[in-house]
Parts: structure tokens; C-alpha cells; sequence
């Protein structure tokens, strides 16, 4: 008999595409389950080229907030006669949610809040998130093996061709490969200047043969303005994809991406998970916190300061001032360290 699972995961798009790995080990173990996942509105892009109707939403900061909000999804989850769920998240409002949606079996962490309210509790154990919330599957009985699945995204075929029209438009190659920079964060610590962003782009663009693809959301249009003037003052193209773009087609950006550079961020792991080449700058955050891109074209450049990590996500301001971890790293170790990963693969 197959079984319904929910995966309760509604933090940030980089913790989206890490449960992933997850969602894989369960169906590795129990092949004809069905994975359904709850998520915030923007990771449904994501997910649904994989999963499609059994993504649902959770507008926990919107029309879904408070008590009231928690029980409507609740009420609505409950129609789906699920088998079991994991509270991937240490939350209370995840918690009293699957609780409240009456799923008979519940996994959680150990020690979160809520605890109390799952019937299977296990702790946490390994290096990388990653290997942390895979350990969740235990929690339905299943035997993880030793080598851990990796994150894996799709792009949809509507998010290519809306790309491949873009493309058009902008005068290059519908299917040829990018550069795709992503300067924007969650987070104003984790931000590389955007103008070694554009230096570094403008230094991989194959004397000008590949476009630079920026991708982000409208409050990196300045930073989309800066890249830009970095890589044309070399000759290059650019294609400002920061308003009126999808996360869907901003996936399909990054699929078609000769390689990535990013911040410590979402497009890193989105990167990571289509199996895309990626150089990642990490400055307030470090690797081994856990949260470090997964896959064989993964690249990390950072300095080594005795003031790092000084932060589990970032901030709004370097603690010390200087953000130097940031503002001192230059460009030329991006670019060597890319050249290096393109070298590796062909």
C-alpha cells in the first residue's frame, strides 16, 4: 500500500532545496510513496517541476499568520488523509500544525520546540544540514544508508521556454550557454561588492562570447547596474533578469549557466542541486556551520579572519565595522578558483 508523506519545510529557498535530499531518501526506501511537501508561496517554483499539485503553501508571515492561519492550513492538510509528516523545522507553529491537521504519525527533532507534540523524536547528528535532516527519515523507521542522496532540483519546461524567449529578445543564443551572477542577499553581510561581481564576470566570459545572466529580485537592480558596467566596459553582454523574473525562470536561468557565482545564498544551492558549476563567496558565514552548497562543481572562496564566523545567517551590519571579510576579497581569487572548476570539468 503506498504511502502519503508531508514534508513541513517552510524556512528560507536554501533549506528548501537541502530537504530535498530528504525527500529522495525516502523515496529510495519506500519507492512507491507519495512526497508532498508545505513551503512558503515563493519555494513552490522549485518544487513543482518535481513534485506539481503535491506542493502546497504556507503564507505563515501573510494571510496564513497567527493561530487562526495555522489552523486553516491545518484543516486543509487534514483532507489529504496523510500517512505520516516531518516537521523539518524546530518550531512550535510547524508542530501544533501537523498536530492540529490530525496526521497520526509525526517526526521531529529532539529538543525543538514542540517536541512533545511528535511521537517520534530523533536527534540531531552530522556536520552538514543536509545530513541532519536526512537523518529525519529515521524517524519512520527507515535504515539511512552511509552515503547520504544530494539535493536535486528540475526546471520546468514553461520556466525554459519563457527563458529561451527572453533570450531572443535580448538578442543572444535561446539555448546557448551564460554566466549567471547572483549578487543579492537575504542578508546585507553576505553581499560581495557587486562591482567584483562584474570583475569577475567580465574575467569568464570567454572574451565576450558568453552573456552574463543577474539574477535576483528588484532590490538588486543597483547591483544588476554595477555588474553590468564592469562587464560591458570589457566588451560583454549583459541581460538584467533582476525585475519581472521568476524563481522558476530564475532556475532556468542558472540551468543553462557555463557557471554560477554567488553569494552564500539560495541560487548556490539551487546551483548545486541542477548539478551547474558554482562559485560561492562566503564571508560572515563559514562552511563548516553546515550550510555550504553540496555537489562535486562546488567551489567556496573566503578569508580566513579571525573574526569569521561571527554570524549562523548574516546581518544587517558587520559587528566590528569594516566588513572586511567581504570588502577585502578580490576578485582575481573568484576568478582563479572558477577557472579552476571549469578546468576540472571540460
Amino acid at each position: 500500500m503506498s504511502r502519503r508523506v508531508l514534508l513541513a519545510q517552510t524556512s528560507f529557498l536554501g533549506d528548501v532545496v537541502l530537504t530535498t535530499a530528504l525527500a529522495q531518501t525516502i523515496t529510495a526506501a519506500w519507492p512507491d510513496a507519495e512526497i508532498h511537501w508545505l513551503v512558503r508561496p515563493d519555494a513552490k517554483p522549485l518544487l513543482a517541476p518535481t513534485y506539481g499539485a503535491r506542493v502546497h503553501t504556507f503564507d505563515k508571515r501573510g494571510v496564513h499568520s497567527g493561530l487562526r492561519g495555522v489552523r486553516s492550513i491545518a484543516r486543509t492538510l487534514a483532507a489529504f488523509d496523510f500517512d505520516a509528516a516531518i516537521g523539518v523545522q524546530r518550531s512550535l507553529r510547524t508542530a501544533l500544525l501537523l498536530a492540529w491537521a490530525g496526521i497520526p504519525t509525526r517526526v521531529g527533532f529532539a529538543g525543538s520546540a514542540g517536541a512533545w507534540l511528535y511521537g517520534h523524536r530523533v536527534r540531531k547528528s552530522g556536520s552538514h544540514a543536509r545530513d541532519r535532516l536526512v537523518g529525519l527519515a529515521r524517524g519512520l523507521g527507515i535504515d539511512v544508508p552511509p552515503t547520504f542522496e544530494r539535493p536535486h532540483l528540475d526546471v520546468s519546461d514553461e520556466a525554459r521556454m519563457a527563458v529561451e524567449q527572453r533570450s531572443a529578445r535580448e538578442g543572444i543564443d535561446p539555448t546557448g550557454e551564460v554566466v549567471v551572477v547572483a549578487p543579492g542577499s537575504a542578508w546585507a553581510t553576505k553581499q560581495w561588492p557587486s562591482s567584483s561581481f562584474g570583475e569577475a564576470a567580465a574575467a569568464l566570459c570567454r572574451a565576450g562570447r558568453d552573456p552574463v545572466v543577474v539574477i535576483g529580485t528588484s532590490a538588486d537592480r543597483t547591483r544588476a547596474a554595477e555588474v553590468a558596467r564592469a562587464v560591458e566596459r570589457g566588451g560583454g553582454v549583459v541581460v538584467d533578469a533582476t525585475e519581472g523574473t521568476s524563481i522558476a525562470e530564475a532556475t532556468a536561468w542558472i540551468g543553462r549557466a557555463r557557471i554560477v557565482l554567488a553569494n552564500d545564498s539560495a541560487p548556490a544551492h539551487i546551483a548545486a542541486a541542477l548539478g551547474r558549476p558554482v562559485v560561492a563567496v562566503f564571508g560572515p558565514t563559514v562552511p563548516e556551520q553546515g550550510f555550504v552548497p553540496i555537489g562535486d562543481r562546488v567551489r567556496v572562496v573566503q578569508r580566513d579572519l579571525d573574526c569569521r564566523p561571527c554570524s549562523r545567517h548574516g546581518g544587517e551590519r558587520c559587528p566590528i565595522g569594516t566588513h572586511e571579510c567581504m570588502a577585502g576579497l578580490p576578485a582575481r581569487q573568484v576568478v582563479s578558483e572558477a577557472r579552476s572548476l571549469l578546468g576540472e570539468i571540460g
